[in-house]
């Protein structure tokens, strides 16, 4: 992997550009969250002007997973509507696909998403494919989480890559983790984390308060926390390079619910990340 390591930047503060990081689909908006150093790969929001639509057989020479925000994106027939995932291997043949009224899409893209016209010259791989998946249908799992990890916990399971063990997963805590006056150790993995929040707040000891839209790269090796929250949140996680793994020091740290912005950043997201502007409740 070669993408700088990222913990945090809020989503809102990277600007709307047109089309693609490649130049691809000029007439949608992208908000490129990280990219490869070679551009080869990359994860973007897009969002999709109301009447959008592709006319003819096309296909991406990527995998492309995909959770929808706001709005609906159709293709082939199908209906995403918000928080519906799939993953969409290379070479899928894409038949038809329409944005009636618009939408918003969290894009995490395994290759340039690049479209190729007409189907491909061989198919794609079925054990990638996972067409649809409805999250609001799905039971929460607290069996998934790592056992380290505060009770309350749990896991709505969408991909496991059956090659890789790479997985994707919404991630839900309750408030009110960690009590006041606790301590933590920091944590970091063997893999690649990448979180973006859908829902709450997520307070990182060493780095500040992230709200909805914050977006995270966790290089592997690389230490952080302790972390908790006071509202609960709900993270999309994804892991790059295997399974997820946590990996815990020994030493415990204080933990504070109002801890200063100190995120870890390359140079060109430094210069847009602002904190997070917490909204009131009245």
């Amino acid at each position: 992997m070669a993408r700088p390591h990222i913990l945090f930047i809020q989503a809102q503060d990277v600007p709307w550009r047109s089309g693609f990081w490649t130049g691809a689909r000029p007439e949608v908006e992208t908000r490129t969250l990280s990219v490869e150093d070679d551009g080869s790969a990359a994860t973007v929001l897009i969002r999709y002007p109301a009447g959008w639509r592709t006319e003819g057989v096309e296909h991406l020479d990527a995998l492309e997973e995909i959770l929808v925000l706001d709005g609906t994106l159709e293709i082939n027939g199908v209906a995403y509507g918000p928080q519906s995932y799939a993953a969409l291997p290379a070479r899928y043949t894409r038949r038809r696909q329409a944005a009636p009224e618009g939408a918003v899409v969290l894009s995490m893209l395994h290759g340039r998403p690049d479209p190729v016209r007409g189907e491909a010259s061989a198919p794609h791989d079925p054990a990638l494919l996972v067409l649809h998946v409805d999250p609001l249908a799905m039971d929460w799992d607290p069996g998934l989480v790592d056992p380290q990890l505060s009770k309350g916990v749990a896991i709505k399971p969408l991909r496991t890559d059956p090659y890789t063990l790479e997985t994707t997963f919404l991630y839900m805590s309750p408030p009110h983790r960690v009590p006041p006056g606790m301590a933590k150790p920091q944590w970091t993995h063997s893999i690649v984390e990448e979180l973006y929040v859908l829902h709450g707040e997520y307070i990182w000891g060493d780095c500040g308060r992230m709200g909805p839209g914050g977006y995270v790269w966790w290089r592997e090796g690389v230490k952080h926390g302790p972390a908790g929250t006071d509202t609960g949140y709900l993270l999309l996680v994804r892991t790059i390079g295997g399974p997820l793994d946590n990996i815990f020091d020994v030493e415990k740290k204080p933990f504070s619910w109002d801890p200063p912005f100190r995120p870890s950043l390359p140079d060109d997201l430094r210069a847009l990340a602002k904190p997070y502007a917490r909204t009131k409740m009245y």
